[in-house]
């Protein structure tokens, strides 16, 4: 039996989108601009790993300020905009019919993780949620792949994701992974997955479903 566990945000929901806005005018309320490389550092980061990344640029007082101020701005933004992404809704409701079990693992809380999937109307749709306060080590350790993988307790379990980070926490773990380019990364960054597609769909999920976890 195949299960499969997604990452929730920027494969799930479009929180990362979201996440890159926010931190570009947080930058730019403190004088400086990110570039890509800087907002591809902080993706697939827990929130206290994308805030110590600005210690190059901000003092000690003002990191103390911007978690917060991340926080505030991020949850407000995610009130009226979270919303699923077409492909990965699709194929989680084709997974379902075909009555494959669903799980998501996150760097983010679980309690956040909750509030993504339910204001993108995924929650009915997934079994297990494993967020990064639930482990010891966040992505890229296996420690949340290792969890998510055993609730779901299937023979293979297929891992779907869109950053570097993720997809080695996933092979760390043992799983064939199916990395999704949303454009946040480029297709060389992601090329340790088993697979890299454009959007996510049953079939590409079903075919890394045939081959079993190290």
């Amino acid at each position: 039996m195949m299960g499969v566990v997604f990452d929730c945000d920027g494969v799930l929901v479009n929180t990362e989108e979201i996440g890159w806005e926010v931190w570009r005018s947080l930058a730019f309320n403190y004088g400086f601009e990110l570039t890509l490389s800087d907002l591809r550092a902080v993706t697939g980061c827990t929130d206290s790993e994308s805030v110590a990344y600005f210690s190059r640029w901000l003092e000690p007082d003002q990191l103390a300020k911007l978690g917060p101020q991340f926080e505030a701005s991020f949850s407000a933004a995610l009130r009226d905009r979270t919303e699923s992404y077409a492909d990965a809704l699709e194929s989680i409701v084709e997974l379902r019919e075909r009555g494959v079990p669903v799980a998501v693992a996150s760097n983010s809380t679980t309690a956040q993780v909750h509030s993504s999937l339910d204001r993108a109307g995924l929650s009915d749709l997934v079994d297990f949620v494993a967020g990064v306060d639930q482990v010891d080590a966040p992505k890229p350790a296996p420690d949340i792949y290792r969890r998510a993988a055993a609730a779901l307790n299937c023979e293979t379990v297929v891992a779907v994701e869109d950053s570097p980070a993720g997809i080695a926490s996933a092979v760390a773990a043992g799983l064939p992974v199916l990395a999704v380019d949303r454009g946040a990364f480029g297709v060389e960054q992601l090329s340790e997955a088993s697979l890299v597609v454009r959007l996510i769909s049953y079939g590409a999920i079903a075919s890394l479903g045939t081959l079993p976890n190290s």
